[in-house]
């Protein structure tokens, strides 16, 4: 006679089956027996699908910042240039000269627009150096007599055109990250659609630090099988170092080679967490 009697949920998540039902005939349950993730697989199939397009998300989030960054120094640069060549030049007097040793450094330049004498400072990036009174050739917008510069400087502050090139270049940095990342994720959700998940156990090994760096931890699962598997962690805002103190807990591990996955029962939070993960030569 068949037995009817169901699993029993345990208080840790997890689930007991109280037939003592093997592996076979339960392949797709997501429960197969005492230990085990309490999860469905098509589900967590599915939910590295979503974390694949959150990673595309933000990957596209930090290559519109880094776009926007890049257009706004070449903008100012191309600003400077087409001033220089279509603005009106008069004979100007060098007013003030300030040289910091740190900061920003300036002239003040006095020249004739519109019947009126203005004082001007133009931001240096040259290596000229200037006197009080020295002659220079002023180049201001005659809709703006405010905006202006000389044929030697440009106008844009040496220090601050330094800031923006390192800003967009710490940008293009994290795109790049963020774009790794995410082929990373859309790789494995791939690779966990067509092998699908194997159940086991996982250890977490933290390996040891290489200098003043801290590497991924390694992990080490083990499948119903008997077969032990040793991955180590991708970094990754999915890590595993938090989870060090894990030593033989449920798992499942998706996908193969450089395209793994562990689901552990959960994270910070309830639900499973998925962990991004290579298989370690050696």
């Amino acid at each position: 006679m068949r037995d009817r009697r169901r699993p029993v949920r345990r208080r840790d998540g997890l689930e007991a089956d109280p037939a003592g039902a093997g592996a076979a005939g339960r392949a797709r349950a997501g429960v197969r027996a005492a230990g085990a993730l309490s999860a469905d697989p098509a589900r967590e199939t599915r939910r590295l699908r979503a974390i694949a397009s959150r990673a595309w998300a933000l990957a596209a989030l930090w290559c519109l910042v880094f776009s926007g960054g890049l257009v706004a120094v070449l903008g100012a640069l191309h600003s400077a240039d087409t001033l220089l060549a279509t603005g009106t030049r008069v004979p100007g007097t060098v007013v003030s000269v300030a040289t910091p040793p740190k900061g920003t450094r300036w002239i003040d330049v006095s020249f004739r627009a519109d019947g009126r004498t203005l004082t001007e400072r133009v931001d240096r990036s040259s290596t000229a150096a200037y006197t009080p009174g020295e002659r220079v050739t002023v180049v201001f917008d005659p809709a703006d007599p405010a905006r202006v510069r000389t044929t030697a400087e440009d106008g844009l502050s040496e220090n601050g055109l330094g800031f923006a090139w390192i800003g967009v270049g710490l940008v293009l940095l994290c795109s790049l990250v963020a774009v790794a990342g995410a082929v990373g994720w859309s790789r494995r959700s791939r690779a966990v659609r067509r092998t699908g998940w194997q159940e086991g156990t996982a250890t977490v090994v933290l390996a040891p630090p290489t200098g003043r760096t801290v590497n991924p931890p390694y992990v080490h699962v083990r499948l119903l099988s008997g077969e032990v598997v040793r991955l180590r962690a991708v970094p990754s805002t999915h890590g595993a170092r938090f989870l060090r103190t894990y030593t033989d807990r449920p798992a499942w591990l998706g996908g193969a080679g450089s395209a793994s996955v562990i689901l552990f029962r959960h994270g910070r939070g309830e639900a499973p967490y998925a962990v991004p993960a290579v298989v370690a030569r050696g």
